[in-house]
């Protein structure tokens, strides 16, 4: 397994709670494609494929080193969805990402 990068991390300490400025990147041994509108992925190391929504779809194209908080941003725009919600949304999918090792996290 590929060790992250420094500042980075593909796990949660236990009780961290987000904050919403860390940023976000799709890992390294994850494969990923879009298939009518939704992303397949695949987490290489944990031999689990996820089918995701719309939603959860365009988070994952955005993990590309932005911020939870402006992913939740866009979010509210393309969704039209209360800013809050959206926070909490992006927040909790990015804990799953994480837990899957899709993603690592990095607070700059």
């Amino acid at each position: 397994m590929t060790k992250p990068a420094s500042g980075t991390s593909n796990t949660l300490p236990a009780g961290h709670a987000l904050s919403g400025r860390e940023r976000i990147v799709r890992a390294d041994r994850t494969a990923s494609r879009t298939i009518d509108g939704r992303a397949v992925v695949i987490s290489i190391d944990h031999n689990r494929v996820h089918v995701l929504n719309d939603v959860g779809t365009h988070v994952w194209e955005m993990c590309d080193g932005r911020t939870l908080d402006a992913i939740a941003r866009d979010v509210v725009e393309r969704f039209e969805v209360e800013p809050e919600r959206a926070a909490l949304y992006v927040r909790a999918f990015a804990e799953v990402l994480v837990e899957v090792g899709a993603v690592q996290l990095s607070e700059d």
